[in-house]
């Protein structure tokens, strides 16, 4: 019973990605993130702005979220249905893991600062390890496979663009047009292949 009741939330969770705009959506806010880099990287003067830059590239984010769940409501709903998933941590432990990697990203900058070490230099490895974070925690969220290879693809960018030299923010924006690209991918395949279901539910709907 418990694994049945498991197994339609995260069919729920799951269904929030069956139409491709979670990536397509994903993919512009990494876009986004890429031009706030390339443009700290362009214009040094900018960077005593960063918290008010990066605070522009949140509210971007969370207008391109608002956007694509009102598009949603208006493509995917009316097709196959809306699904709500449940809302608030189903597994205490997950919380203790996202909390526990925050202090530690965070205790890590703090450790750097103090010691005076560049961490310029790695900042595509720390981005790459963000990006890897997340997509896997969504990826398990979801038990969606595409998610784990594409928090890996992420990781060992971001190290070998450090490693290479290409650190700063300049390396961090190539990782997140490299993470966008992906999403792009993702969400018009994903996307495309929802059109051709839903299309062909429809014929079947005014067949009958």
């Amino acid at each position: 019973m418990e694994k049945n009741i498991k197994a339609s939330q995260t069919r729920a969770l799951q269904y929030w990605f069956v139409d491709g705009l979670m990536e397509l959506g994903a993919a512009v806010t990494c876009l986004v993130i890429a031009i706030f880099f390339l443009t700290l990287q362009i214009i040094p003067v900018l960077q005593a702005g960063f918290a008010l830059l990066f605070l522009l590239v949140f509210v971007a984010a969370y207008g391109m979220r608002k956007l694509m769940i009102r598009y949603r409501e208006r493509s995917t709903y009316p097709l196959t249905g809306y699904v709500e998933p449940q809302k608030g941590w189903q597994d205490r432990w997950l919380l203790g893991i996202t909390i526990g990697f925050t202090i530690l990203l965070l205790g890590f900058i703090l450790f750097t600062v103090l010691r005076g070490i560049q961490t310029m230099v790695w900042m595509p490895a720390i981005s790459g390890i963000i990006y890897a974070f997340i997509f896997a925690m969504t990826g398990y969220r979801t038990q969606l496979i595409r998610f784990y290879y594409l928090a890996g693809f992420c990781l060992v960018l971001g190290v070998v663009l450090s490693l290479s030299g290409m650190g700063d923010l300049l390396g961090a924006a190539v990782l997140s047009i490299s993470a966008s690209l992906v999403l792009f991918a993702f969400g018009i395949v994903t996307r495309s292949a929802y059109i051709r279901q839903s299309s062909r539910v429809v014929e079947y709907k005014d067949e009958n």
